[in-house]
């Protein structure tokens, strides 16, 4: 009998090897809740196809845009896929926790593995290039006297853009009329458009439009080389940083040996030269954390924006 259990153990593990030797043996979709053209989309089609190459055995992504509800509608469609490894995600934060908290709903957090995390962007406050605001102090002049509406665009509610948007407002006592246009390359059509006098976007996502787009100030702790001549919010006075990180996850429950080949590749674009080139001159912003790093920095996140909420709900109850 244990002759025979033996066997039939050897035989398993021959048979199963092959199957994980060509993973992956079709392509890997990756299901980004965003709109083309946006941070999030420019990210994931920049450093996809190294990982590709790292992955090996002609592997090959397929992102499908699945934009709407800040996000949330890419990430139920994630939830619901096999936990085979053939589909990947952006977990975007603040909006992968906020969506959940400001409905109310049960989280999230514990129906993905992260694989880690490559792109991380700060919010800008930016103007039409040409606008009559050349400084961010112009701005809150007006803003302070001015008895019209601020109508001021962003992606979506309850979004990293939006909640920048909030803290900003209430740190110079007013009140701003957001008008979410969907994602983030909406807002900056409007914003070009004449539709919204301000916008707050991505640092990477302005960068792409230097000939039209002019940021004022930007949530970052130091100047960002994509922007080395705009202040910081906190060069202005005020105490702001803030953003959002595209965190990569697969749904819950892929095979180790999966997960384990998916973290060393994406841990490995993290810092190739050529990635890290193609970046620049994409004018990418990056935050690089590996899996470990991206699950607590995600569980701490969550956290955060639930006192947030439960202090200044940042839509009505």
């Amino acid at each position: 009998m244990m002759k025979k259990t033996l066997a039939v153990m050897l035989l398993a593990a021959v048979t199963a090897t092959p199957a994980f030797a060509e993973y992956p043996d079709k392509p890997i979709t990756y299901i980004l809740g965003y709109s083309p053209g946006g941070g999030s989309d420019v990210g994931v089609r920049t450093w996809s196809p190294y990982a590709a190459t790292c992955l090996g055995n002609g592997a090959s992504f397929t992102v499908v845009n699945m934009p709407g509800a800040s996000g949330a509608i890419g990430t139920a469609a994630a939830e619901k896929a096999a936990p085979d490894g053939y589909t990947l995600t952006n977990l975007n934060l603040p909006q992968f926790v906020t969506n959940t908290i400001s409905k109310g709903t049960p989280s999230d957090v514990d129906k993905f593995d992260y694989l880690g995390t490559i792109v991380g962007v700060r919010s800008a406050l930016a103007v039409k290039a040409g606008s009559e605001f050349k400084t961010l102090k112009e701005f809150v002049d007006y803003a302070k006297t001015t008895e019209a509406p601020i109508n001021v665009g962003i992606g979506g509610i309850g979004a990293d853009d939006h909640l920048t948007g909030l803290r900003f407002a209430s740190m110079i006592g007013e009140n701003f009329n957001f008008i979410p246009f969907g994602d983030g390359a909406s807002a900056r059509a409007a914003l070009l458009g004449g539709q919204v006098i301000i916008s707050f976007m991505s640092n990477s996502e302005a960068a792409l439009f230097k000939d039209e787009v002019a940021p004022l100030a930007i949530a970052s702790e130091e100047r960002t080389p994509l922007w080395p001549d705009v202040e910081t919010f906190k060069e202005d006075g005020y105490d702001l940083i803030a953003g959002s990180d595209h965190l990569i996850g697969t749904p819950k429950g892929a095979p180790p040996e999966i997960l384990a080949k998916l973290r060393d590749c994406i841990a490995k674009v993290a810092v190739d030269p050529a990635f890290l080139a193609d970046a620049q001159k994409r004018g990418m912003s990056l935050n690089v954390m590996d899996a470990a790093a991206s699950e607590a920095y995600v569980r701490a996140a969550e956290k955060i924006y639930a006192d947030v909420w439960a202090k200044t709900p940042w839509i009505a109850k």
